[in-house]
């Protein structure tokens, strides 16, 4: 049963981690105006949230769930995993602190702006993210299929 319940919460924060890089990808684009940077900067927490828990809820998958430990560790293709994950964290590491710069600058003058350039910048981060975060699933089912064994 804790299989079950494991396998039930890191797929729904797989999803809640897609939903908000989505809402991200769209509420980050060239002409956004300071209201739009400000609630993507409130969203964004819920982002660092969502992949803390997926990699916590998956951690424990990995040790409490049915197929054990040693099925996940001594995988390379879950290693793989992993690294995409890290690089997933390392793209999200710039993009937050543009965002609340921007709720900063949008508090003190409502007609702000971001530039173009730092909007394209950071929707660059947010896109490599959806893309690095597709070749997860990729990864699973070659998991699940046996592969790296």
């Amino acid at each position: 049963m804790a299989d079950l319940v494991l396998a039930v919460l890191h797929f729904v924060l797989i999803f809640a981690l897609v939903g908000v890089l989505g809402a991200e990808a769209g509420l980050v684009h060239e002409g956004a105006d300071g209201t739009q940077a400000s609630r993507v900067a409130v969203l964004d927490p819920s982002y660092g949230a969502a992949a803390g828990l997926l990699l916590m809820v998956g951690f424990l998958r990995v040790f409490y769930g049915a197929k054990g430990a040693a099925f996940y560790l001594e995988n390379p293709v879950f290693w793989a995993k992993i690294v995409a994950f890290m690089l997933i964290a390392v793209l999200a590491i710039l993009p937050p602190v543009r965002l609340f710069v921007w709720q900063r600058c949008a508090r003190k003058e409502p007609s702000f702006r971001p530039a173009a350039a730092d909007v394209r910048s950071v929707r660059r981060l947010i896109v490599a993210q959806a893309a690095v975060f597709l070749v997860i699933p990729l990864l699973s089912g070659l998991m699940a299929c046996g592969y790296g064994l």
